[in-house]
Order: structure tokens, then C-alpha cells, then sequence
């Protein structure tokens, strides 16, 4: 009888251990899976207050115009950082930045940098165990803050763009050859200090203040393409600078609209003469020799078919391929493009007749927008230096005002496109 109960006791009590040992565990597992395994993706939680203040804490970067004014900085106490800009006119290129509603620009493009995010995964681990807040580095942009100021004062409220670009250089070794990209302003804008605030109306504004629409505003060219097709015809031997054009102020039929050349062209014309008066219908009969093909080709050479690299957002909707090379011609199509793609492609008339990446980070050690995209000259040097002789000239900057019928409705886009000889071109 004994033995029988001590044998239960026994099984009760080897039943007891084993439960607890299980339990302690089973309580091991859960705290090596919540402690070490998930601790990640808990402390990256948006609603974990820890991430607010460890994120209000970071010291980021300053970023500064060529001269070293500052266009956004963090301050405040060290354990509520903010984020300050003090000149609003840095605009889209900037960006902003907000922990509720993430980044654009600069303010993205660079964030790792900006941030103080370490590759050297040693010294990240010691910075974490000291609980000492992550320092960025200051990023200096191309970019002229007081050109910055003069675009915005000279686009007055209207909805648009400017884009200033110096004219494509190289490094003292030749390796590396960009466009630096000097002022880009686009209209409506927001003021980055006001983003968490406005945000959300920004958002469903029907005006899209968000949108850079120097990157990423597209807009068909119209004849903004003259130079750019009549270079490439150039240089295919299609036609000649001088060859002569017969009745060049022939109208057009753009939608319901009949259209000429800008301005009444001389009776012996020539190509020259077609691009000074802006005159349509020859354009046309040389997009119809050129065919969808020939222009496909023209296009992309000019890098009107694909988005910039650039440190900041470019991408833009995909046209549909070409249909008519006639209205293609003149810029009329489905082609549309960016201010930002154009201006590199017009580029090619400064420069030595290649088209090189944009460049919006002043420091060399830094580029990451890219080296020589095209390996031959677009356009030679004398049908450059005529092309660009051909355009109107004002106060030694040469002109290319061009307004485009645009939409279903036909509404009046313009363009304007001014070079200036010298070490900078502004286009």
C-alpha cells in the first residue's frame, strides 16, 4: 500500500517537473523569438513610441546650395529635433522630410546619408549600445539659392517650370561629365516647413503642388523639336542647312486649329529659314521621309524615351509608341516630355554635340547621376554652332519660344528655351 502511493506521488511529482521544465521552455522560446528574432521589426514599428524618439533625436544632415546657404537643417533641443528650411525656394529639388509622411527630393534620394546611416555595422553596434543618436553628413547641392529665389519671383504663381542648366563639363580627368543643374523651380510648390500640417490637402489638391514638374511633368514639345530633328536629318545627309524649301508658310491642319510659321518666312527659304520662322509643314514632310522609325531613333538618341538618373525622383508614365510620324514631327503626337529631358537633349548645341547626365550633388566623391551616356557626338561642330546661330538672339542670349496646342480641349502651352555663350549655359 505504501509502495503504491509513493510510486503516484512520484509520477505527480515527475509530472509537475516536466510541466514547469516544459513551461520555462516554452517561456525561453518566446522570449529568444520576441527579444532577439522579432525585436527587429517591433522597434520598426510606426507605432512604437521608442522609434518617435529615437527618430526625433538623429541630428541629420544639412543640405546647402553651391555657396554654402543653407536650404535645410535639423534644430531644437537634442532629444526633439525637428526639421527646418530656411529658404522655401529650394522647393521640390529640396524636398521634405516628415517621419509621418516619409521624404522627396534631396531629402530621399540622400536619406541614408543625410540620416547617418553606417555601413560599418561594428561601430553602428557600439553607437546602439551607448544610446548615442546617429550624426549625417551635410550634402551640398548644385543648385543657386538666390537663382532658386529669382526663379520662383519670375514664375509669379503660374503653374509651370524652370529649369537652369550650366553648360555639360567634365573633371580635370575626363572621367566623369555632367550637366550641373543650377536652378529648378516648379510651380504650384509647398512650404516644406508646413508639410505635416498641410499634407493631406496638399495630397488631394487637384493642382498637384506635390509634383516636380521639372522631372517629372510631361508636356508634348511641338516644334521645341525643331532643332532637335533638323540636327539628326543633318547629320544623316537628309537634307542640308542650306537647301531651299518650297512654300514653307503652308498651313496645317493641329485638331481643329490651323497653324503657320510664327512669323512670315522669305520666299527662297531654306531649313535655316524653317527653324528661325517656326514653320510647321516642312518639319512635316520630313517627319513623313523619317517615318515613326527614323524619329523612334532620333527620340531616344536625344534621351526623350527614358527618365534621367537622377538623385532625385524622375520617373514618368511610359508614352505610347509613336503613330504618326507627320504630327510626331511637330511635336504633336503621343510623344510628351519633361523640362528636365529636354534641356539635357537641347544641351547638345553647347557642349561638344553629346548629351550628358544631369548632376544636382556638388560634390564629386558623391555623384551617383552618372558619366558619358553617348559615346558619339549628336552633332558635328559646324551644324551646332549654325543651328544655334539660327535661333532668335536678344541681349546675346539665343531664343526658342515655342506654344504648343495641348490636350482635347486645346488649350496654349509655352515653352521658352534661352542659351548663353560662355564657361555656363542657361537653358
Amino acid at each position: 500500500m505504501n509502495e503504491t502511493v509513493t510510486e503516484v506521488r512520484n509520477t505527480r511529482l515527475l509530472t509537475l517537473t516536466a510541466g514547469l521544465i516544459g513551461a520555462f521552455f516554452i517561456v525561453a522560446l518566446s522570449l529568444l523569438f520576441w527579444g532577439i528574432i522579432r525585436a527587429p521589426a517591433i522597434l520598426d514599428r510606426d507605432d512604437n513610441p521608442r522609434q518617435v524618439e529615437a527618430e526625433r533625436r538623429i541630428q541629420r544632415g544639412q543640405i546647402l546650395d553651391r555657396y554654402g546657404v543653407i536650404f535645410a537643417q535639423s534644430s531644437g533641443p537634442p532629444d526633439n529635433l525637428s526639421r527646418t528650411y530656411p529658404v522655401p525656394e529650394g522647393g521640390h529639388a529640396v524636398g521634405y522630410y516628415s517621419y509621418q509622411y516619409g521624404a522627396s527630393g534631396i531629402e530621399e534620394g540622400f536619406d541614408a546619408l543625410l540620416r547617418g546611416t553606417s555601413s560599418d555595422l561594428w561601430a553602428d553596434f557600439w553607437r546602439r549600445q551607448r544610446h548615442l543618436p546617429p550624426i549625417g553628413t551635410d550634402v551640398t547641392l548644385t543648385l543657386d539659392a538666390n537663382w532658386q529665389r529669382t526663379a520662383v519671383e519670375q514664375l509669379n504663381g503660374r503653374t509651370g517650370a524652370i529649369l537652369i542648366l550650366e553648360k555639360p563639363h567634365c573633371d580635370s580627368d575626363e572621367t566623369i561629365c555632367t550637366t550641373q543643374i543650377r536652378a529648378m523651380v516648379s510651380q504650384p510648390d509647398y512650404d516644406a516647413n508646413e508639410i505635416d500640417t498641410q499634407f493631406e490637402r496638399l495630397g488631394d489638391d487637384q493642382d498637384a503642388p506635390l509634383l516636380n514638374r521639372a522631372a517629372q511633368g510631361q508636356y508634348q514639345p511641338g516644334l521645341l523639336l525643331q532643332p532637335l530633328i533638323l540636327a539628326a536629318a543633318v547629320e544623316q545627309n537628309l537634307i542640308r542647312p542650306d537647301d531651299p524649301v518650297s512654300d514653307p508658310d503652308r498651313p496645317i491642319l493641329v485638331g481643329e486649329t490651323l497653324i503657320h510659321c510664327s512669323t512670315p518666312p522669305p520666299t527662297n527659304a531654306n531649313w535655316i529659314d524653317v527653324l528661325q520662322h517656326q514653320c510647321p509643314a516642312p518639319m512635316q514632310d520630313l517627319g513623313d521621309q523619317l517615318g515613326t522609325g527614323g524619329l523612334d531613333t532620333i527620340f531616344n538618341d536625344f534621351g526623350l524615351l527614358t527618365d534621367p538618373f537622377l538623385s532625385i525622383r524622375t520617373e514618368t508614365t511610359p508614352d505610347e509608341p509613336l503613330k504618326n510620324p507627320v504630327m510626331a514631327s511637330i511635336g504633336q503626337d503621343n510623344l510628351s516630355v519633361t523640362p528636365l529631358q529636354i534641356g539635357l537633349a537641347l544641351t547638345a548645341l553647347l557642349g561638344d554635340g553629346r548629351i550628358y547626365p544631369p548632376q544636382l550633388i556638388h560634390d564629386p566623391l558623391t555623384i551617383v547621376d552618372g558619366q558619358l551616356s553617348i559615346e558619339n557626338a549628336l552633332i558635328n561642330s559646324n551644324n551646332k554652332q549654325l543651328l544655334l546661330a539660327s535661333l532668335d538672339e536678344f541681349e546675346g542670349i539665343h531664343e526658342h519660344n515655342v506654344q504648343v496646342l495641348s490636350g482635347p480641349g486645346g488649350s496654349l502651352d509655352s515653352w521658352y528655351v534661352g542659351f548663353v555663350a560662355g564657361e555656363t549655359a542657361d537653358t
